[in-house]
């Protein structure tokens, strides 16, 4: 017959050795125990298969003799010197009394009792040859095929109970696989090191907020100056906005001027225009003088010469004036007629002695009187033209100073705005150290916060090692569920045959 331990491997599809799960130390142990759990399941009838004779002396109460390897115990005898006398059994609290011959309980050489105290058996009447049979659990080595003092026709029960102990051990021994062990070993310390580095990363991410937190505080003291540089930006374009309204004002003068300056334009070409008349009257009286005046002519040609030098400088004079309107430059224009005043009246004096020179040859040059006075009507004209032509510089004077008076004040706005915008410069200037500042703070935190991404890196390639770890060990695992469950159905199977047979043999 196989030995137990081949039986229990046909059953259970393990390979059992000295290092195996069970072990075949562990094994023997199963079987041992199962034949204990079979023995103890047996009917009475049974157990006297399993039962061994033992032999010892009664002895008086308190002095036991014979210590019991199991608790149950078949039948005592006591000889009473011819023949063994069964004994009954009593209980411990009574063998006293089974002790005293005066007592009705008392104990007879051919009615002998027996009792069990602390696990100890003894008989009364004392002195007696007594033998028990014990029900003995045997020890079953895994290399034994049978049972000795045990049915044969339940034996196999002892190799099933084993088997489905074994199954439990290698059910056991599945849970604790080392090559898993190890890897969840490794992916543990591979997580401790990730928490480790992910404290760094916390570590560089905190300086890095604090370092935000110093660049949010600098933009903050930036903010505040640029909100004082647009106090005076606003103060500055009040300015600008006053200064655009003198300046609408001295434009508007300045308009009056040129209007005026173009009146007096008018009454200068009016007055040319005079001068140009009187001098073809002088040229016409000159002409009819003839040659008989001579002398008188040639005086009057001198003054004739002088009022054309006088009139013709008049002339540039006032051309140079209505350049100088034109420009809208009223005080040149002003100094310039003036000027032609000036040479109007030189002219009028170089007349005044031709006319000296025409009185006293009257004589001979009635005919050209009339010519004469004609000239200094003309010239009364255009000094009139000309005095009118003043009075329109004068008034555009005026309204040019008036033009200069609010292009002054406009000025004075537009420095005064120039003033809030260099202070409003001032500020941004510092709200730039600021931001400078900030800068530096926000460089700052960039660096930790590389540092940070370089320890969130570190992880990833750890958390990927811990990953490969994982996978082997869930391969692993696939492969234990699997024999996992087999062994549970398989464990299962045994055990309700175990059961069965447990059943069978209590005749049920």
């Amino acid at each position: 017959m196989a030995t137990f331990e081949a039986q229990v491997e046909g059953l259970t599809s393990l390979s059992i050795d000295g290092s195996s799960a069970p072990t075949q130390t562990e094994l023997t142990q199963f079987l041992t125990d199962g034949a204990a759990e079979v023995i103890n399941a047996m009917p009475r009838k049974l157990k006297f298969f399993c039962a061994t004779e033992d032999t010892f002396t009664s002895a008086a109460v308190g002095s036991e003799p014979e210590t019991l390897v199991s608790g149950e115990v078949l039948a005592v005898t006591r000889s009473d010197g011819t023949i063994e006398q069964p004994c009954r059994e009593i209980p411990a609290k009574l063998r006293g009394r089974a002790s005293d011959s005066a007592d009705m309980n008392a104990a007879t050489a051919t009615d002998p009792v027996y009792y069990i105290y602390n696990g100890k058996i003894n008989a009364i009447p004392t002195s007696g040859s007594c033998k028990y049979l014990e029900v003995n659990n045997p020890a079953v080595l895994f290399g034994a095929s049978s049972i000795d003092n045990f049915p044969n026709e339940y034996e196999y029960l002892v190799p099933l109970y084993a088997s489905v102990k074994s199954l439990q051990n290698a059910l056991g021994a599945k849970a604790g696989n080392s090559d898993i062990t190890t890897a969840l070993t490794a992916i543990n310390t591979e997580i401790d090191e990730t928490l480790s580095i992910a404290d760094s990363a916390a570590t560089e991410i905190g300086l890095a907020n604090a370092e935000v937190d110093k660049a949010y505080a600098e933009v903050a003291l930036a903010n505040t100056e640029v909100d004082k540089m647009a106090a005076e930006v606003v103060l500055a374009n009040a300015e600008v906005d006053k200064a655009f309204a003198e300046v609408a004002l001295s434009n508007a003068e300045a308009d009056k001027a040129t209007a005026e300056v173009t009146l007096a334009n008018a009454e200068v070409d009016k007055m040319a225009a005079e001068v140009g008349l009187t001098n073809s009257t002088l040229d016409a009286a000159l002409s009819s003088v003839g040659s008989s005046v001579d002398t008188a002519n040639a005086a009057i040609a001198t003054a004739a010469g002088r009022v054309n030098t006088a009139v013709a400088l008049a002339n540039t004079q006032f051309d140079s004036a209505v350049t100088a309107n034109t420009a809208e430059d009223v005080e040149l224009a002003s100094s310039h007629v003036q000027a032609g005043q000036g040479f109007i009246s030189e002219a009028q004096a170089a007349v005044s002695e031709a006319q000296a020179y025409v009185n006293e040859v009257s004589a001979r040059v009635n005919q050209v009187s009339g010519e004469s006075q004609l000239a200094q009507g003309y010239l009364g004209a255009a000094s009139g033209y000309g005095n009118i032509a003043q009075g329109f510089l004068g008034t555009a004077s005026g309204y040019s100073q008036a033009a200069d008076k609010y292009a002054q004040t406009a000025s004075g706005y537009v420095n005064t705005a120039q003033g809030y915008i260099a202070t409003a410069n001032g500020y941004g200037n510092v709200a730039q150290g600021f931001l400078g500042t900030a800068n530096g703070y926000g460089n700052t935190a960039q660096g930790y916060i590389a540092t940070a991404n370089a320890y969130l890196q570190q992880i990833q390639t750890k958390l990927g090692i811990a990953q490969g770890y994982s996978n082997e060990t869930q391969a692993r695992l696939n492969v234990i569920s699997t024999e996992y469950n087999w062994m549970e159905k398989q464990q299962a199977k045994l055990q309700a045959d175990y059961d069965k047979g447990i059943q069978i043999m209590r005749g049920g």
